[in-house]
């Protein structure tokens, strides 16, 4: 059992195990969303769960945002309009030497740029606080975790309770499929589900392919999949094969010049 656990007040780690093992069985944005906004907020109170990945020295991000305000969905943005935020959380989170952070983001409307409306932009700007932890990636990548609400964290030791969680909502979020609404505005493209003039790709081939356009290396794929880095190996083989190319940049580059992804 974690010591920051059992230093938590009013907690029962019981508990808190059965809302964690929950995560367990998110298969869908959906789920995650249920999860979050249930349970789990009697240990992490918020209004806005904002998650950011990729490289954040060149500026290379993905995102999702899962939240019960209006108007709060990740299609309501691009990659660019909340970029600035995330680099800033990013930032605080480095600059607390990589460790549960909590602050006042009570300004953070000069850092949003333009979403799809006026109304996303309005409901991020009335958040008033963040518990910000992350995670480094093998590939140099990071991933962070930010639980915004209207005001101060009302959850004792909320960047604890982030700690322990973020494993669990970190695989469930590796765990669902991209859905095109979100993932249209990010770099990466999409594939469809079926190309027959190109070699007809199994449905495993084009699920491997849109993680492989999104920039993920095959044991992240594996992870994602649930299946051996050896079989994500075998399958990106037989999609060469079949695309008549050498690497993975060209694979991608090919599937896109003929219209296969949306």
């Amino acid at each position: 059992m974690s010591s920051a656990l059992l230093t938590l007040p009013d907690t029962d780690p019981a508990h808190f195990l059965r809302i964690a093992g929950q995560g367990s069985s998110v298969s869908t944005h959906a789920d995650l969303w249920r999860w979050l906004q249930g349970d789990v907020q009697r240990w992490l109170d918020h209004e806005v769960m904002l998650v950011g990945w990729g490289d954040f020295r060149s500026g290379e991000l993905q995102y999702d945002i899962i939240s019960s305000l209006p108007g709060m969905r990740s299609h309501h943005w691009t990659a660019a309009s909340i970029s600035p935020l995330l680099s800033y959380l990013r930032d605080c989170w480095a600059a607390a030497q990589q460790s549960p952070c909590q602050f006042d983001i009570s300004g953070s409307a000069t850092l949003l740029r333009h979403g799809s409306g006026r109304e996303p932009v309005q409901a991020l700007a009335t958040m008033g606080s963040a518990v910000v932890h992350g995670l480094k990636e093998a590939g140099g990548g990071e991933r962070i975790f930010a639980a915004l609400g209207t005001s101060g964290p009302r959850t004792a030791g909320a960047g604890a309770v982030l700690k322990l969680l973020l494993p669990f909502i970190d695989t469930a979020l590796r765990r669902i499929p991209p859905a095109p609404a979100r993932q249209a505005h990010c770099r990466g493209p999409q594939p469809v589900r079926q190309v027959a003039s190109l070699g007809a790709l199994s449905e495993r081939e084009h699920e491997i392919m849109t993680w492989v356009a999104l920039g993920k290396t095959n044991p992240e794929i594996g992870c994602i999949l649930s299946i051996s880095e050896f079989t994500v190996k075998n399958h990106m083989k037989s999609i060469f094969t079949k695309l008549d190319v050498t690497n993975r940049a060209q694979a991608v580059a090919k599937l896109t010049r003929v219209g296969a992804y949306a």
